[in-house]
Protein backbone atom coordinates (compact mmCIF):
# COMPACT_ATOMS: atom_id res chain seq x y z
CA UNK A 1 0.00 0.00 0.00
CA UNK A 2 2.57 2.56 1.13
CA UNK A 3 5.21 1.51 -1.40
CA UNK A 4 3.10 2.49 -4.40
CA UNK A 5 2.19 5.89 -2.93
CA UNK A 6 5.74 6.59 -1.79
CA UNK A 7 7.23 5.65 -5.17
CA UNK A 8 4.60 7.69 -7.02
CA UNK A 9 5.24 10.79 -4.89
CA UNK A 10 9.05 10.42 -5.06
CA UNK A 11 8.84 10.51 -8.85
CA UNK A 12 6.61 13.57 -8.76
CA UNK A 13 8.86 15.62 -6.47
CA UNK A 14 12.04 14.66 -8.33
CA UNK A 15 10.43 15.77 -11.58
CA UNK A 16 10.59 19.32 -10.27
CA UNK A 17 13.04 21.75 -11.83
CA UNK A 18 16.79 21.14 -12.08
CA UNK A 19 17.07 24.43 -10.18
CA UNK A 20 15.33 22.96 -7.12
CA UNK A 21 17.46 19.79 -7.29
CA UNK A 22 20.71 21.78 -7.56
CA UNK A 23 19.77 24.03 -4.63
CA UNK A 24 19.03 20.99 -2.46
CA UNK A 25 22.31 19.27 -3.36
CA UNK A 26 24.32 22.46 -2.79
CA UNK A 27 22.78 22.87 0.66
CA UNK A 28 23.20 19.25 1.75
CA UNK A 29 26.72 18.65 0.39
CA UNK A 30 28.13 22.21 0.52
CA UNK A 31 28.77 22.15 -3.22
CA UNK A 32 28.62 25.15 -5.55
CA UNK A 33 26.92 23.95 -8.70
CA UNK A 34 25.75 26.83 -10.86
CA UNK A 35 22.19 27.43 -12.01
CA UNK A 36 21.60 25.80 -15.37
CA UNK A 37 23.70 22.72 -14.55
CA UNK A 38 22.19 19.62 -16.18
CA UNK A 39 20.69 16.97 -13.86
CA UNK A 40 20.08 13.40 -15.05
CA UNK A 41 17.63 11.24 -13.09
CA UNK A 42 18.02 7.44 -12.95
CA UNK A 43 15.54 5.36 -10.99
CA UNK A 44 16.53 2.09 -9.34
CA UNK A 45 13.97 -0.71 -9.36
CA UNK A 46 14.34 -2.40 -5.99
CA UNK A 47 12.63 -2.80 -2.62
CA UNK A 48 14.03 0.55 -1.46
CA UNK A 49 12.71 3.54 -3.41
CA UNK A 50 15.83 5.17 -4.80
CA UNK A 51 16.92 7.71 -7.41
CA UNK A 52 20.44 8.54 -8.57
CA UNK A 53 21.04 12.12 -9.69
CA UNK A 54 23.99 12.86 -11.97
CA UNK A 55 24.98 16.53 -11.95
CA UNK A 56 26.98 17.71 -14.93
CA UNK A 57 28.88 14.81 -16.46
CA UNK A 58 29.93 12.63 -13.55
CA UNK A 59 29.01 13.74 -10.02
CA UNK A 60 26.37 11.42 -8.58
CA UNK A 61 24.06 11.64 -5.58
CA UNK A 62 21.62 8.98 -4.44
CA UNK A 63 18.36 9.65 -2.55
CA UNK A 64 16.55 6.69 -0.97
CA UNK A 65 13.30 6.44 0.96
CA UNK A 66 12.68 3.74 3.59
CA UNK A 67 9.81 3.15 5.98
CA UNK A 68 10.07 2.13 9.63
CA UNK A 69 6.58 1.84 11.04
CA UNK A 70 5.12 5.37 11.06
CA UNK A 71 8.52 6.94 10.45
CA UNK A 72 10.18 7.68 7.13
CA UNK A 73 13.92 7.64 6.63
CA UNK A 74 15.54 9.66 3.85
CA UNK A 75 19.04 8.50 2.97
CA UNK A 76 21.20 10.93 0.97
CA UNK A 77 24.59 9.73 -0.29
CA UNK A 78 27.38 11.34 -2.27
CA UNK A 79 28.32 8.62 -4.77
CA UNK A 80 31.25 10.61 -6.14
CA UNK A 81 32.40 10.76 -9.73
CA UNK A 82 32.21 7.65 -11.89
CA UNK A 83 36.00 7.53 -12.28
CA UNK A 84 36.42 7.32 -8.49
CA UNK A 85 35.11 3.77 -8.58
CA UNK A 86 36.95 2.89 -11.79
CA UNK A 87 40.33 3.92 -10.35
CA UNK A 88 39.81 2.78 -6.78
CA UNK A 89 41.31 -0.46 -5.53
CA UNK A 90 39.41 -3.62 -6.31
CA UNK A 91 38.68 -4.12 -2.63
CA UNK A 92 38.29 -0.52 -1.54
CA UNK A 93 37.59 -0.22 2.17
CA UNK A 94 34.16 1.09 3.05
CA UNK A 95 34.26 2.88 6.38
CA UNK A 96 31.12 3.80 8.31
CA UNK A 97 32.24 6.27 10.94
CA UNK A 98 30.59 6.62 14.31
CA UNK A 99 27.46 8.61 13.44
CA UNK A 100 27.26 12.26 14.37
CA UNK A 101 23.66 12.83 15.38
CA UNK A 102 21.65 16.05 15.13
CA UNK A 103 18.10 16.59 16.36
CA UNK A 104 15.46 18.75 14.69
CA UNK A 105 12.55 18.40 17.08
CA UNK A 106 11.73 14.68 17.03
CA UNK A 107 13.55 14.26 13.72
CA UNK A 108 17.11 12.97 13.70
CA UNK A 109 19.96 13.50 11.26
CA UNK A 110 22.86 11.03 11.30
CA UNK A 111 26.08 11.62 9.40
CA UNK A 112 28.20 8.76 8.05
CA UNK A 113 30.79 8.48 5.29
CA UNK A 114 32.22 6.14 2.69
CA UNK A 115 36.02 6.07 2.24
CA UNK A 116 37.55 5.11 -1.11
CA UNK A 117 41.23 4.19 -1.16
CA UNK A 118 43.37 4.45 -4.30
CA UNK A 119 46.58 2.72 -5.37
CA UNK A 120 48.79 5.69 -4.48
CA UNK A 121 47.36 5.81 -0.94
CA UNK A 122 45.00 8.63 -1.80
CA UNK A 123 41.66 8.61 -0.01
CA UNK A 124 38.37 10.25 -0.84
CA UNK A 125 35.69 10.56 1.82
CA UNK A 126 32.09 10.76 0.60
CA UNK A 127 29.40 11.89 3.05
CA UNK A 128 26.14 10.04 3.77
CA UNK A 129 23.21 11.60 5.63
CA UNK A 130 20.26 9.78 7.13
CA UNK A 131 17.15 11.82 8.00
CA UNK A 132 14.44 10.14 10.08
CA UNK A 133 11.13 12.00 9.95
CA UNK A 134 8.79 11.64 12.92
CA UNK A 135 8.16 15.34 13.54
CA UNK A 136 5.66 16.97 11.13
CA UNK A 137 7.27 20.41 11.36
CA UNK A 138 7.46 21.82 7.82
CA UNK A 139 9.73 24.61 9.05
CA UNK A 140 12.34 22.16 10.36
CA UNK A 141 12.19 20.17 7.14
CA UNK A 142 12.78 23.36 5.13
CA UNK A 143 15.69 24.31 7.39
CA UNK A 144 17.25 20.89 6.78
CA UNK A 145 17.24 21.58 3.02
CA UNK A 146 14.64 18.89 2.26
CA UNK A 147 11.67 21.00 1.19
CA UNK A 148 11.05 18.63 -1.74
CA UNK A 149 9.97 15.96 0.76
CA UNK A 150 7.24 18.20 2.19
CA UNK A 151 4.31 16.02 0.97
CA UNK A 152 5.60 13.09 3.04
CA UNK A 153 4.98 14.99 6.28
CA UNK A 154 1.31 14.03 6.03
CA UNK A 155 2.35 10.56 7.19
CA UNK A 156 3.60 12.14 10.43
CA UNK A 157 0.34 14.06 10.73
CA UNK A 158 -1.73 10.89 10.20
CA UNK A 159 0.22 9.06 12.93
CA UNK A 160 -1.06 11.47 15.60
CA UNK A 161 -4.24 10.45 17.36
CA UNK A 162 -6.88 13.16 17.79
CA UNK A 163 -10.60 13.69 18.13
CA UNK A 164 -12.75 14.75 15.16
CA UNK A 165 -12.96 18.48 15.87
CA UNK A 166 -9.31 18.61 16.92
CA UNK A 167 -8.31 16.80 13.72
CA UNK A 168 -10.03 19.36 11.51
CA UNK A 169 -8.45 22.34 13.25
CA UNK A 170 -5.02 20.71 13.34
CA UNK A 171 -5.14 19.96 9.63
CA UNK A 172 -6.24 23.51 8.79
CA UNK A 173 -3.35 25.01 10.77
CA UNK A 174 -0.89 22.46 9.42
CA UNK A 175 -1.77 23.21 5.79
CA UNK A 176 -2.33 26.99 5.99
CA UNK A 177 0.57 27.94 8.26
CA UNK A 178 3.11 25.10 8.17
CA UNK A 179 2.89 23.76 4.60
CA UNK A 180 2.13 26.97 2.70
CA UNK A 181 4.40 28.99 5.00
CA UNK A 182 7.37 26.68 4.39
CA UNK A 183 6.80 26.82 0.63
CA UNK A 184 6.69 30.63 0.69
CA UNK A 185 9.91 30.77 2.72
CA UNK A 186 11.70 28.37 0.39
CA UNK A 187 10.65 30.29 -2.71
CA UNK A 188 11.71 33.61 -1.18
CA UNK A 189 15.14 32.10 -0.45
CA UNK A 190 15.39 31.04 -4.08
CA UNK A 191 15.37 27.29 -3.38
CA UNK A 192 12.16 26.78 -5.38
CA UNK A 193 10.91 28.39 -8.55
CA UNK A 194 7.32 29.61 -8.65
CA UNK A 195 6.43 26.52 -10.69
CA UNK A 196 8.08 24.24 -8.10
CA UNK A 197 6.07 25.86 -5.32
CA UNK A 198 2.76 25.45 -7.14
CA UNK A 199 3.61 21.86 -8.09
CA UNK A 200 4.46 21.00 -4.49
CA UNK A 201 1.13 22.44 -3.38
CA UNK A 202 -0.57 20.04 -5.78
CA UNK A 203 1.52 17.16 -4.43
CA UNK A 204 0.47 18.01 -0.88
CA UNK A 205 -3.18 18.14 -1.92
CA UNK A 206 -2.89 14.67 -3.46
CA UNK A 207 -1.23 13.25 -0.35
CA UNK A 208 -3.98 14.58 1.93
CA UNK A 209 -6.62 12.51 0.16
CA UNK A 210 -4.40 9.46 -0.29
CA UNK A 211 -3.45 9.32 3.40
CA UNK A 212 -6.33 10.87 5.34
CA UNK A 213 -9.38 9.81 3.30
CA UNK A 214 -10.42 7.20 5.90
CA UNK A 215 -10.71 9.79 8.69
CA UNK A 216 -14.40 10.52 9.29
CA UNK A 217 -13.71 14.18 10.05
CA UNK A 218 -12.21 14.52 6.55
CA UNK A 219 -15.73 14.14 5.13
CA UNK A 220 -16.62 17.64 6.32
CA UNK A 221 -17.47 19.67 3.18
CA UNK A 222 -16.28 23.00 4.59
CA UNK A 223 -12.91 21.47 5.45
CA UNK A 224 -12.56 19.92 2.00
CA UNK A 225 -13.41 23.17 0.22
CA UNK A 226 -10.86 25.06 2.35
CA UNK A 227 -8.09 22.55 1.59
CA UNK A 228 -8.85 22.65 -2.12
CA UNK A 229 -8.78 26.45 -2.10
CA UNK A 230 -5.55 26.81 -0.09
CA UNK A 231 -3.64 24.21 -2.13
CA UNK A 232 -5.02 25.22 -5.52
CA UNK A 233 -2.51 26.53 -8.07
CA UNK A 234 -2.28 30.33 -7.84
CA UNK A 235 -2.99 31.20 -11.47
CA UNK A 236 -2.85 34.93 -10.73
CA UNK A 237 0.70 34.62 -9.41
CA UNK A 238 1.72 32.49 -12.40
CA UNK A 239 0.21 34.96 -14.88
CA UNK A 240 1.99 37.87 -13.19
CA UNK A 241 5.30 36.03 -13.38
CA UNK A 242 4.68 35.06 -17.01
CA UNK A 243 4.06 38.66 -18.11
CA UNK A 244 7.01 39.92 -16.06
CA UNK A 245 9.55 37.42 -17.37
CA UNK A 246 8.27 36.12 -20.73
CA UNK A 247 11.71 35.58 -22.21
CA UNK A 248 12.88 33.40 -19.32
CA UNK A 249 9.63 31.45 -19.50
CA UNK A 250 9.99 30.75 -23.22
CA UNK A 251 13.61 29.67 -22.80
CA UNK A 252 12.60 27.27 -20.05
CA UNK A 253 9.80 25.83 -22.18
CA UNK A 254 12.19 25.38 -25.07
CA UNK A 255 14.48 23.15 -23.00
CA UNK A 256 11.67 20.76 -22.05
Amino acid sequence: MYYYTDAWMMKKVFQLSDHAIIRMINFLFHTEYKEGEYVRRDWKEQEVISICLTVGCANRYEFSLRRFGNCLQISVEDKGCSFYYEDAREHSPVQLMEPHMTYLGDNTIKEFCTTLEFSEHERIILPIYSFTLSDRSARRLEEAGLILFLPFLFYCFAAEERAAEEGQESLKNFVIYDIVGALQTSMQKGDLTIFDMENLKQCCRCMIWRILWKERWMHNQELQELLLYVLEADLGRLETWFHREPAAFRNNRGKN
